[in-house]
């Protein structure tokens, strides 16, 4: 049973060190501060050099009026901040938002992207802002 444990890590091991794919979505985020947003996702995968990134906005039915949506595909500098190549922004009227876009990996690097959400209920609004996992490639 050991010895098949072993073979099966190993397996795993090698496989994933093939992997041309890589990706990370948001980490929990705590939402009970929110009065029109009842979640907020930002991912990020990466395969053949283009950063495939998504947004996903969820107010409540009946209450958010409006989702403005900007997202950001960022790259970290070796100083530690990050630098903005693609950005895009969409305004949805609806209480649910998806937004997905793509662009090319400029090079090797460490990546995220930065969704920016103004939920709106009618004229009040709220902002949020979360970020995917890091991805390295």
């Amino acid at each position: 049973m050991k010895k098949a444990k072993s073979i099966a890590v190993m397996i795993v091991l090698m496989l994933s060190t093939f992997s041309i794919n890589v990706s990370a979505e948001t980490s929990d985020v705590n939402m009970s501060r929110y009065l029109y947003t009842h979640s907020c996702n930002s991912s990020l995968s990466i395969s053949n050099n283009t950063a495939y990134c998504e947004s996903d906005v969820k107010g409540y039915s009946g209450t958010t009026t409006k989702i403005e949506i900007t997202q950001s595909f960022e790259e970290q500098l070796s100083n530690g901040w990050w630098y903005r190549h693609q950005s895009w922004s969409k305004t949805f009227y609806s209480w649910y938002a998806y937004y997905s876009n793509s662009t090319t990996v400029p090079h090797s690097g460490t990546y995220h992207v930065r969704t920016t959400a103004k939920v709106y209920a009618g004229s009040n609004y709220e902002n949020i802002s979360i970020y995917s996992s890091n991805v390295t490639v």
